[in-house]
């Protein structure tokens, strides 16, 4: 077991005793592109999720059919890179992706992953604004402290069972009082 995961006696991973290293955007997602410009009014209605810089709903302003002249993305997080800057989710459906969003990357990641990095990047908000925006270059030199194995490579690992736990505990909250409540 890595010196540097301390396991609570239920088995949860816990953020205690974890050693963080800094890392660039641009290392932790190859794969980062912006969305596309679609006007309003040529939003076709549909049932794909449009994903703009609203901090609302998953930043998922409308649903559409456009299929031709857009980006589609899915297993990815959306980052606002104006408007709500900053807005940070996870999609692992498919979306059509606005311009005011970029899409953040990287086949290792699974659901968990990605949740554990969205709550990390979405405190870019705090540097940018609406008349400072995030672009692709500032972006990629952007750097976020994530939780590392002990070859300090980060540790996608701790980061799915840390948020599977978060889930687990709040399924569980859940079930427990629609149980008390028959």
């Amino acid at each position: 077991m890595n010196k540097h995961i301390k396991e609570e006696k239920d088995n949860n991973p816990c953020l205690e005793n974890r050693r963080w290293e800094e890392f660039n955007i641009g290392d932790i997602f190859p794969d980062i592109i912006r969305g596309k410009r679609l006007k309003t009014d040529d939003h076709i209605a549909g049932t794909m999720p449009y994903v703009s810089s609203s901090s609302q709903n998953n930043g998922v302003d409308n649903f559409v059919s456009n299929t031709d002249g857009v980006r589609i993305f899915a297993n990815c997080l959306s980052l606002a890179n104006s408007g709500s800057v900053g807005e940070t989710f996870y999609h692992q459906y498919d979306f059509v992706a606005s311009d005011h969003v970029t899409k953040l990357a990287n086949k290792s990641l699974d659901k968990f992953a990605y949740l554990f990095i969205s709550s990390i990047v979405q405190r870019l908000a705090e540097k940018y604004s609406f008349n400072r925006e995030i672009n692709d270059r500032r972006l990629k030199r952007e750097k976020i402290m994530l939780p590392v194995t002990s070859s300090f490579a980060p540790d996608y690992d701790f980061m799915s069972r840390y948020m599977c736990s978060i889930e687990l505990k709040h399924l569980k909250e859940y079930i427990d009082k629609r149980l008390d409540s028959i």
